[in-house]
């Protein structure tokens, strides 16, 4: 790559696709990056790297991890009053 990519950084090739106006606001944050970025791709990296890393991650939903457990959480939704 030139210029070399930093050490921790990777290169991919990624297609993607969506509509007109979509593509015109990606370009506009994009433009954003691109006085700091040596190259284009390197500003659309930034740019999704920003995006990943304000993204609020979900909590995962917990299931029963085995039967037992899921007898557990059963015989207390039957005992305890509902939070509703």
């Amino acid at each position: 790559m030139h210029p070399p990519l930093p050490e921790e950084w990777v290169s991919k090739a990624l297609r993607v696709a969506m509509s007109e106006s979509d593509w015109a606001l990606f370009e506009t944050l994009v433009a954003r990056y691109t006085p700091s970025a040596p190259t284009l791709a390197r500003a659309h990296g930034l740019l999704l790297a920003g995006l990943l890393h304000g993204a609020s991650q979900p909590e995962p939903e917990l299931g029963p991890l085995d039967w037992m457990d899921w007898e557990r959480r059963k015989t207390l939704r039957l005992l305890l009053p509902s939070s509703s």
